[in-house]
């Protein structure tokens, strides 16, 4: 996932864990967890962890085809909602 995302996102975790807290690339992060669900991609604003609305979680506790159709969804909705 780290490798996959690295160039369009800024990744925090996967120090062991089963998730990524990832910056938003542009919006807040609910803004941008809105444009993720509106694809049928469902990962969690960072503001349910915490104060700020910055970040968003990825689980990759998922089959790798799973995994692999969310990498596909969040490189295109880096660049913008309409992307």
């Amino acid at each position: 996932m780290v490798r996959e995302l690295s160039a369009d996102y800024e990744i925090e975790g996967a120090n062991g864990a089963f998730y990524l807290f990832v910056k938003a690339p542009w919006g807040t992060a609910t803004e941008f967890v809105k444009a993720a669900i509106d694809q049928n991609l469902l990962v969690i604003p960072g503001n349910v962890f915490s104060s700020q609305d910055t970040h968003f979680r990825i689980s990759y506790a998922a089959e790798n085809s799973t995994l692999e159709r969310g990498v596909e969804i969040l490189k295109k909705i880096s660049k913008g909602p309409a992307s």
